[in-house]
């Protein structure tokens, strides 16, 4: 059964030197839920940052592959961002500091006309096959080199199972 998903339960943002920050992006659209939570990135990202993220993992792990699902929001209609995830599974008990990370593939999600205030979703097969209760620690690097977002960007992480 495939499963998810699974949001953050920790989100750290201080290493980001101010590219990265709490955010919420308030849609155009004018209906009674217009704002979405998410990691928010400076437009024209000027140096790299990273967020520091831990996804728990669920007592019975889900069939199918543990993917990274990412939406983004920004009101653009062109521009392109780019991150790379970096993560490892880690069991109660272990350091989850002294876990060496593995790198995943550098992701890109880029606007166009009409996308302004749409959501725009990535989904990343992930390298760790994690146990039940374990903790899933993931860095993710908003990557400078080809990012052309001029606007502030918002991004939404999960883990999900298909």
């Amino acid at each position: 059964m495939a499963g998810g998903p699974v949001t953050a339960s920790s989100v750290y943002l201080g290493g980001g030197s101010g590219n990265i920050f709490p955010n919420f992006y308030a849609g155009g659209g004018g209906n009674a839920s217009a704002h979405d939570e998410g990691i928010g990135v400076v437009a024209s990202l000027g140096s790299d940052a990273t967020a520091e993220l831990r996804f728990p993992i669920p007592p019975t792990v889900p069939s199918g592959t543990m993917k990274l699902r990412c939406l983004a929001l920004a009101n653009a209609t062109s521009g392109a961002a780019k991150f790379t995830p970096k993560d490892i599974n880690v069991a109660a008990a272990a350091s989850p500091s002294a876990a060496t990370l593995t790198s995943e593939a550098q992701q890109t999600i880029t606007w166009a006309v009409g996308d302004a205030d749409k959501y725009k979703e990535v989904k990343l097969a992930l390298t760790p096959t994690p146990a039940g209760n374990d903790m899933l620690v993931m860095a993710v690097t908003f990557n400078t080199s080809g990012w052309t977002l001029a606007q502030v960007g918002t991004f939404i992480f999960t883990l999900i199972w298909e």
